[in-house]
């Protein structure tokens, strides 16, 4: 049997982000070799000398990949759960720790607005940003319009679901059959076509195909079974799939929000140290990356894996990055978000919700045998499940529609004995995909917080 430390190797060897992780090991050992130890996460390092340290300044690479790291491994963690390649030490760490992992911090000064003098939850009360950002979100003037390819949002009642079962469809805030031609005095070259996270059961590919939701063929896996386990064991009950907020980077992992990024970085250019920095980190997980100031960035941006369009977003969103000339990745997040929405916290449940149909197979944009073929493939997702689109309900907190698993997460604390937070929560929910019966106690829950909403 495999050591949990050759389990964890092969995990980073087989990666996507295999060539981080060989970045970070080489440096490591190169430092190793020297009789050297890494200081400020890699910034700097110190070599004893007849009772002094030494100081030598690393460059800003190696820190860099230090703060990618932990978020390289809450990416792949959902793939290396499903293959075995986490030890069952970790699982826990993995579960708790990577949710929510936040890259850089601090604060950069701005002027525009007052921003100066406001702290960084002033300018963004939400988190779109990691980092500062140089105004107020909510100045942000974006140019979007409606393109008229989705169905109407039809309102419904949290009752009409009593006795129904409900399984999390955590999607980001992206919005669907929207065109987004400028971020404020930033033109696009070209608009980016939205194709919604919640809004996507509304959309062409509902119209045509009855699909409701579109994710990686793993997830969408997940999901499936775990419906198709609910409707075998209650015949008699419908099995919904109902949207969920997830935080606004979430966006990261869209197309849409590579292609809102990449005409925003190329509208105002970065500085060349900046941009040799960041590209030679880039290149050290994806050999092929064109270069932040390349006039082809946003069409890598779309077309690269998700992955690595997440890890350049993170990296870009960092304070030695921002310091550097990079422009706010905030509003390329709020640029292609749901305008109902940008101001909606977190682990929000309710705004779309549709029927699974547990006897209609997965779609999928490159089916292999007997598959079916999606007729509208999804850009950043390549596979589909089938339904019926309900409605729109009063989003409410994922605490109040997933009671049971909320409550035994209470008093549990994460790999450095915090308490969890909501997207510690959340990072378990979406793992465990729990199905929730909407008791009347549910239920009673659900529409006494939606009365004092109103009150």
């Amino acid at each position: 049997m495999a050591s949990s430390q050759e389990i964890r190797r092969s995990r980073e060897d087989t990666s996507v982000f295999s060539r981080l992780f060989d970045y970070i090991r080489s440096n490591e050992a190169d430092l190793a070799a020297e009789g050297r130890r890494s200081v400020l996460g890699g910034l700097l390092s110190k070599e004893p000398v007849a009772g002094t340290d030494t100081i030598r300044y690393e460059g800003i690479g190696q820190m860099l990949a230090g703060l990618l790291d932990p978020v390289a491994k809450g990416i792949d963690a959902p793939r290396a759960a499903y293959e075995g390649l986490i030890p069952e030490e970790d699982m826990v760490g993995e579960a708790f720790g990577t949710a929510g992992t936040a890259m850089g911090g601090g604060s950069f000064a701005s002027t525009p607005s007052g921003a100066l003098t406001a702290n960084k939850l002033d300018l963004d009360p939400l988190q779109y940003q990691s980092v500062k950002m140089d105004d107020y979100l909510s100045n942000a003037d974006v140019g979007v319009s409606d393109m008229g390819v989705n169905l109407s949002r039809k309102p419904m009642s949290w009752e009409d679901l009593e006795g129904d079962f409900v399984i999390p469809f955590y999607g980001d805030r992206t919005s669907g059959g929207m065109s987004v031609d400028r971020i404020n005095d930033v033109k696009f070259d070209r608009p980016v076509l939205t194709e919604g996270g919640g809004d996507f059961m509304r959309g062409p590919a509902a119209q045509v195909d009855d699909a409701v939701w579109a994710s990686n063929s793993n997830i969408t896996k997940r999901l499936s079974d775990r419906a198709d386990t609910v409707a075998k064991d209650n015949p008699d009950r419908r099995v919904i799939g109902m949207t969920g907020s997830m935080a606004p980077n979430a966006n990261d992992f869209a197309t849409m929000t590579g292609g809102s990024v990449g005409e925003l970085i190329q509208g105002v250019g970065i500085p060349r140290q900046t941009a040799n920095q960041f590209d030679e980190i880039m290149r050290a997980a994806d050999p092929d990356f064109v270069g932040v100031n390349s006039p082809n960035l946003r069409t890598w941006l779309e077309e690269t894996t998700s992955p690595l369009r997440k890890t350049f977003i993170r990296l870009a969103d960092t304070k030695p990055m921002k310091d550097g000339g990079f422009p706010d990745m905030g509003l390329g997040r709020y640029a292609v978000t749901d305008v109902t929405q940008r101001d909606m916290p977190p682990g929000m449940f309710g705004l779309g919700a549709a029927q699974i149909d547990t006897s209609a197979p997965r779609m999928f944009n490159n089916p292999k045998g007997n598959q079916p073929r999606a007729s509208v493939p999804h850009n950043t997702y390549n596979s589909q499940i089938a339904g019926e689109y309900l409605g729109s309900l009063t989003p409410v907190p994922q605490g109040l529609l997933f009671k049971d698993l909320y409550d035994k997460m209470d008093g549990q604390v994460d790999k450095n004995g915090n308490p969890l937070t909501s997207a510690n929560k959340t990072h378990a929910i979406k793992t465990i995909v729990p199905a929730s019966q909407i008791t009347p106690q549910v239920l009673e829950g659900i529409l006494s917080y939606i009365s004092k909403l109103q009150e």
